[in-house]
C-alpha cells in the first residue's frame, strides 16, 4: 500500500519530486503537515534515494531536535581543535559559515521537530547560517520536519513544503481506487468500497488502507471495523490511530457513499425495467402517483408506481421479477428518507 501511495498517486509523487529538486539545489526546507504522514519512513527513504541518485557526495544525517542547534553541531561536526577556535562573540552560525575545514557543509541534516520553541530556534539558526554562508558556497542543507497544525514563521532561505497543500480529495480517491483494484469483487461493490473508505477515514491514508485491506468486515460495519483497527493496530511509525467520529456521524457518511454509488444503480435498474415493459406501462398511462404526480411517459414512472401497477395486476410480472422490483423500491425509499442500507441489502441489489 505504501508503494501505491508514494509511487503512483500523482501529487504524493510530486511532493517528493519538488523536495528533491530543492535539496539538489542546496536549498533548506521545512516539511509541514497537520495530520499523520502516510508511511513516513517510506517517504523519508523516497526523498533520500531520489537525491542520492543525482548527488551521492553530500550525506544525509539524522539530527535530534535539540534546543541549542549551534552547540550540538559544534560538538558533532567539528574536531576538538576546531571547537577550541569558537568564540561566543561571533556566534555559531557565523563561525560555521566562515569555516571551510568542517564536514558540516557536506551534510543534509534531517531534524524531526515536535516543539514550537525548538522549531523557532532551528529556523532562526538555519536562516542565519544560510545568509552568512552565501549563495555560491557549498553549504549544509537543513530538512526540518514539523508535524503540527497552525502557521509557522517564515524565515529567509528556507522553503516551506506543506503536505496538506499538495494532497486533496482527488488524491485520496486515486489511492483508494488503486488500492482496491486487485480485489476480486463486482465493480459496483468496489466503487462503493472506495467511496465508503474515503468518506469514513478522511485524511488518514493509512487508516483508509486498513479499511480497504479488511474490506469484507469493513463493508459490513464500517464504524465497528475502524474501532477494531484502533484497538488492535498501530501506524507504520508505531504511533496509535486516532478517530473521533461518533456512530451518527459515520452513519451519515455511509449514507453519502450509498447515495453516490448505489442510488444511481437503482435508477439504472428502473430505466432498464421501464424499457423492457414499456408497452404494458404505456397502456396504463396517464396515471396519477400517490403524491399527485401525473405520469404520461413510461420513462418518468417511478419504482413506487411500478410496484402499484404490479400489485393491481395492470403490470404482469413473475414472482422473481416482482420481488426484485420490490427490493429496489424499498432500497430507494430508505435512501430517500436518509436511512442507510445494510450490507446484506446491498448484496441483494447486485
Amino acid at each position: 500500500m505504501m508503494n501505491i501511495w508514494w509511487n503512483q498517486v500523482t501529487n504524493a509523487v510530486q511532493y517528493v519530486s519538488e523536495i528533491k529538486k530543492s535539496l539538489l539545489e542546496e536549498k533548506s526546507v521545512l516539511l509541514k503537515y497537520s495530520s499523520s504522514m502516510p508511511w513516513r519512513e517510506c517517504f523519508e527513504d523516497s526523498v533520500k534515494e531520489a537525491v542520492k541518485l543525482q548527488n551521492s557526495e553530500k550525506k544525509f544525517v539524522e539530527v535530534p531536535a535539540v534546543t541549542n542547534p549551534g552547540e550540538y553541531l559544534l560538538n558533532e561536526f567539528c574536531k576538538k581543535e576546531k571547537r577550541a577556535e569558537y568564540r561566543p562573540s561571533k556566534g555559531y552560525s557565523k563561525f560555521f559559515a566562515e569555516s571551510e575545514d568542517i564536514v558540516l557543509h557536506d551534510r543534509y541534516l534531517w531534524i524531526e521537530i515536535d516543539d514550537e520553541e525548538c522549531l523557532e530556534k532551528w529556523l532562526s539558526f538555519a536562516s542565519e547560517y544560510i545568509k552568512e554562508r552565501g549563495k555560491n558556497s557549498n553549504r549544509a542543507v537543513f530538512i526540518l520536519e514539523w508535524a503540527e497544525e497552525g502557521q509557522v514563521p517564515v524565515k529567509k532561505g528556507i522553503k516551506v513544503y506543506s503536505f496538506d497543500d499538495y494532497i486533496g480529495e482527488y488524491d485520496r480517491l486515486a489511492f483508494a481506487v488503486l488500492a482496491s483494484s486487485s480485489i476480486k469483487e463486482d465493480i459496483f461493490l468496489k466503487n462503493y468500497l472506495v467511496e465508503l473508505a474515503i468518506n469514513t477515514t478522511g485524511n488518514d491514508i493509512e487508516l483508509c488502507s486498513e479499511c480497504v485491506m479488511g474490506y469484507k468486515e469493513f463493508l459490513k460495519d464500517p464504524h465497528a471495523y475502524i474501532k477494531t483497527v484502533l484497538e488492535s493496530k498501530t501506524r507504520s511509525d508505531g504511533s496509535e490511530y486516532s478517530y473521533d467520529m461518533a456512530q451518527d456521524e459515520v452513519n451519515h457518511l455511509i449514507w453519502l457513499a450509498q447515495i453516490k454509488t448505489i442510488y444511481p444503480h437503482l435508477e439504472e435498474y428502473r430505466e432498464e425495467f421501464v424499457q423492457r415493459h414499456a408497452n404494458a406501462i404505456s397502456r396504463q398511462l396517464p396515471i396519477q402517483a400517490p403524491y399527485g404526480e401525473i405520469y404520461s411517459d413510461p420513462k418518468d414512472v417511478e419504482l413506487g408506481t411500478l410496484i402499484y401497477m404490479a400489485g393491481s395486476g395492470s403490470l404482469v410480472l413473475n414472482q422473481n421479477e416482482y420481488e426484485k422490483l420490490k427490493r429496489f423500491k424499498e432500497a430507494r425509499n430508505k435512501l430517500s428518507h436518509l436511512a442507510t442500507l445494510t450490507f446484506e441489502e446491498i448484496k441483494q441489489l447486485l
